[in-house]
C-alpha cells in the first residue's frame, strides 16, 4: 500500500510529451535513405519556478495536475515527482529509469514555466510532432538546469506488457471535437491538445477521468501506474475520453477491481505479457532543486 500511495502522489495528470541536454534525447529511430533529416528542437523556457510541497503520507489524495498545451510554451505541473517530470520529458515510452535516489520518486514539486510570445508564435506554426519534440526539449533543459540532471541511455532485454484490444472489442469513446475559442490567444486545435487526466479517491477506490488521450498515451499512463513497461499494440487511431474505476489493493469486499481487470471490463483493453528491448535512462547525477 505504501508503494501505491507513494507512486500515486506522483503521477496522475500528465501530458504525454516532454526534455536535460540535447545529448540525452531519446535514441533516434533508424532513417531510411531519402528520408528528410530528423527535426532538431532548440527552444527553452524563459522563466521557471520549482517549489517542493509538503505532503501527508497517510492521505493518498492529492491536488495533482498538469497543463502543457503542445502548441504553447505554458507548463504547469502540480504535485509531480522528479521521476514523473523525467518521464514526461522523454515521452512516457517503454523505458525505465535506473540509478536515481529515493527522493526522485517520493518528493513532490510544483513547477511553473513559460516563454515569451515569440516562442508561442513559433510553437503555433509547428506540426504536432515538432511541437511535441520542442516541449520535450524545453522540459529536459529545465531538468538539466534546476535539478542538475545528467544521464545516459542503455538498452536491455526485459519483460513488458502489450496493451491489446480485449475480446469483445474496445469500449473507448472517441473524443468529441470542440471548436477553438477565438478569445484565447494561441489556442491549439482540440485534436492537438495534450491529455487531460484527473484522479481522485472515492468510496471504493479511485476514479480517473481522462480526455484527449491516444492509445499510446493510455499505454504510457498504465505503465506509469503499474511501474512497468507497456507498449501500445491496439492499433487504435485518434484520441479518446473515458472514466476508469480501480484500486491498487484493498480489504474492502466492495472495492473497485484491480487496474488490469478494470481495463478489460470498463475499457475493453487487455494487458498481455511480452518481452523485448527496453531503453533504460541511467541517472548519473541529480540534485534537489533550490527554490525560487
Amino acid at each position: 500500500m505504501l508503494l501505491a500511495r507513494t507512486f500515486h502522489r506522483a503521477i496522475l495528470t500528465l501530458c504525454v510529451m516532454a526534455i536535460a541536454s540535447p545529448a540525452l534525447a531519446q535514441p533516434p529511430a533508424p532513417r531510411a535513405p531519402g528520408d528528410p533529416p530528423p527535426y532538431v528542437p532548440t527552444l527553452t523556457f524563459d522563466v521557471a519556478s520549482v517549489r517542493e510541497i509538503q505532503t501527508d503520507g497517510d492521505n493518498p489524495s492529492w491536488a495533482i495536475g498538469l497543463v502543457s498545451p503542445p502548441h504553447s510554451s505554458q507548463f504547469e505541473a502540480k504535485a509531480h515527482s522528479a521521476k514523473v517530470l523525467i518521464m514526461l520529458a522523454y515521452g512516457f515510452g517503454p523505458f525505465t529509469i535506473s540509478g536515481a535516489p529515493d527522493w526522485v520518486s517520493t518528493s513532490l514539486y510544483n513547477v511553473l514555466a513559460k516563454s515569451d510570445h515569440s516562442v508561442d508564435d513559433q510553437l503555433a506554426k509547428l506540426t504536432d510532432d515538432q511541437a511535441r519534440l520542442e516541449k520535450q526539449h524545453m522540459l529536459q533543459a529545465l531538468l538539466a538546469d534546476r535539478f542538475k540532471l545528467k544521464a545516459h541511455w542503455e538498452t536491455k532485454q526485459a519483460s513488458l506488457y502489450a496493451l491489446v484490444i480485449a475480446k469483445g472489442g474496445s469500449k473507448l469513446q472517441p473524443t468529441k471535437i470542440e471548436t477553438v475559442d477565438p478569445a484565447v490567444p494561441n489556442s491549439a486545435p482540440p485534436e492537438t491538445r495534450g491529455p487531460d487526466i484527473q484522479s481522485h479517491s472515492v468510496a471504493h477506490g479511485r476514479e480517473m477521468n481522462v480526455r484527449y488521450i491516444t492509445a499510446k498515451g493510455i499505454a504510457g499512463l498504465i505503465g506509469s501506474m503499474l511501474q512497468t513497461n507497456v507498449e501500445d499494440k491496439t492499433g487504435l487511431p485518434g484520441r479518446y475520453d473515458f472514466t476508469l474505476h480501480y484500486t491498487y489493493q484493498s480489504s474492502d469486499p466492495d472495492s473497485f477491481p484491480s487496474i488490469p481487470t478494470a481495463l478489460q471490463e470498463q475499457l475493453g483493453l487487455k494487458l498481455e505479457s511480452s518481452k523485448g528491448s527496453v531503453d533504460v535512462l541511467v541517472i548519473d547525477h541529480i540534485e534537489r532543486p533550490t527554490e525560487n
